[in-house]
């Protein structure tokens, strides 16, 4: 077998720096100084664990996970050396990005990021990371190919036997790619893929990187969330008779996922007031602190949490991105008034094949979608289009609309990145921040009077998705809960109620408790 093919340049003799016979002990001392280095990188990855507490198993499958890696590299390259440095830089980026990660949203990288790919490249942004449309991006992956020819043709000489591309190389290629493709999408035993979900539970991701290290949580998480674990709503709550009295108007309901929002002042994080927020509160069916399921990120799940009515803990690994596949989807709070004949309407002023809602929200039970395409015309406030302009929006929808009407919003308008271009004049993060919490306290007392205006039962309901990703505020917050309130209305007074935190999925229970009160048809 020929190791290397000689390697001439004008005026240079390159020599194979080693016999033919060499060739398994370097293969093998490479990989396994690659193994080696990429465990101790694990285990450094964030949240730290005891490394040798882990189970065996865990270790097994991050020794696996990381063993292909170093085969994808190889059979790209069949270079040793390349393969064990480029792999080993691969896993260095993925622990870095785990842990800038974790420091800004207290979780490390779990699979679902993964499917995130595509949409952080249409909107860089969202995910800091505007450089990836800058040309300085281009030329640096540029110089990074340059660099791997270079290696490849001067550095380092192939293992490859000279004239076996075809009968070694592709082959072993397509094998590898084979099993690659079957870890990921292909058929596993439902055995096994429930054996690891069992012990991906609960799932959290933190927990996973804690106790099995980052390269085995990510492997483990995609093989366990084969398993699909769906769990359908039994409301406890019956809707009330929608059909209006012939006397009598249907009743609407409006919830808002309000992006960001939270009571600092409360929270004793600043002394910013929200008169609309204290007004709704002394209106209120109910109100206080809810816990929501994430911190700084991840809103879909919030949203989601908040329309099936049950933990998301209870979606097993469904729950880390519930919107990536919804074969079986859960029964949910739009579902529920859908079947009682009111139409249901999902408002997000953004791209909807973000976290795929385009086709989530039809399956979770909303007939009408509303995006940003709506609000072409309205003027931006900062990046995204403002709360007030979704406020009008749903009050007109209302005022039109005869049948029964839920309308669920989700903001944008309090969107990161709160960064010196965003609204010129107002100089900090905090207080561009605080200037769009106002306007969001604006939008609640906006939806109040347009409640009242319209003269039917109504509940309206209000809640932060999760706090702001703000170090400026705190690093992290002492308290990742936010707030909310929950209002009914009927005969143009709002009932009266009292503080009560809770947790997010709870509150689908006592929109309907209002909504009955409202119509005045007990439960």
């Amino acid at each position: 077998m020929t190791l290397c093919r000689p390697l001439a340049m004008r005026g240079l003799r390159t020599e194979c720096p080693w016999p033919p016979e060499a060739a398994p002990l370097l293969f093998a001392a490479s990989f396994t100084l690659y193994l080696l280095l990429t465990l101790l990188i694990d285990a450094l990855a964030a949240p730290r664990g005891r490394f040798a507490g882990r189970p065996l198993w865990g270790q097994l499958t991050a020794v696996l996970t990381l063993s292909l890696l170093f085969a994808v590299w190889f059979a790209v390259s069949w270079r040793p050396i390349f393969a064990a440095v480029s792999a080993l830089i691969t896993y260095t980026i993925i622990v870095l990005i785990s842990d800038y990660k974790f420091r800004n949203v207290q979780e490390p990288l779990n699979f679902v990021d993964f499917a995130l790919i595509p949409q952080i490249w249409r909107h860089p942004v969202l995910y800091q990371a505007p450089y990836l449309h800058h040309p300085a991006f281009f030329a640096g992956i540029a110089a990074l190919l340059g660099i791997i020819v270079l290696w490849c043709r001067f550095v380092e000489p192939s293992l490859l036997p000279d004239g076996h591309v075809w009968d070694v190389a592709v082959p072993a290629g397509v094998v590898l790619a084979m099993v690659i493709g079957w870890a990921v999408a292909g058929p596993l035993p439902s055995r096994l893929t429930a054996a690891v979900h069992r012990r991906m539970m609960p799932a959290d991701s933190t927990r996973h990187v804690r106790v099995l290290g980052l390269a085995a949580s990510l492997a483990a998480g995609l093989v366990g969330w084969r398993h699909a674990a769906t769990r359908s709503r039994t409301w406890p709550v019956a809707v009330p008779s929608v059909r209006p009295l012939p006397d009598g108007p249907s009743p609407v309901v409006i919830a808002v996922q309000s992006e960001s929002f939270m009571d600092l002042r409360r929270a004793g994080l600043h002394d910013v007031k929200l008169p609309g927020l204290e007004h709704a509160r002394s209106q209120a069916v109910a109100y206080g602190r809810v816990a929501v399921p994430v911190q700084g990120a991840w809103t879909l799940r919030s949203e989601f949490a908040f329309l099936a009515g049950c933990p998301l803990d209870e979606f097993g690994l469904d729950a880390l991105h519930p919107y990536l596949r919804l074969a079986k989807p859960p029964r949910t709070l739009a579902h529920h008034l859908g079947d009682a004949g009111f139409a249901t309407a999902f408002v997000h002023p953004f791209d909807l094949d973000f976290f795929n809602r385009r086709v989530a929200m039809p399956r979770l039970g909303f007939d009408r979608l509303v995006d940003e395409g709506d609000f072409a015309g309205v003027a931006r406030e900062g990046y995204y289009v403002p709360d007030m302009a979704l406020a009008e929006y749903a009050l007109a929808m209302a005022a039109k609309e005869k049948q029964p009407l839920f309308c669920m919003i989700a903001t944008m308008e309090n969107h990161n990145p709160w960064d010196k271009d965003r609204l010129p004049g107002i100089e900090t993060p905090v207080d561009r921040y605080v200037y769009h919490l106002r306007n969001a306290d604006r939008m609640i007392a906006h939806l109040i009077a347009g409640i009242e205006r319209l003269g039917r039962p109504a509940v309206l309901a209000f809640y932060g998705d999760h706090v702001p990703t703000m170090p400026e505020l705190a690093d992290p917050f002492p308290d990742p809960r936010t707030d909310y309130f929950v209002m009914g209305c009927r005969d143009g007074a709002w009932l009266p109620g009292q503080p009560r935190d809770c947790a997010l999925h709870e509150m689908a229970d006592t929109i309907l408790d209002a909504l009955a009160w409202a119509c005045d048809r007990p439960a």
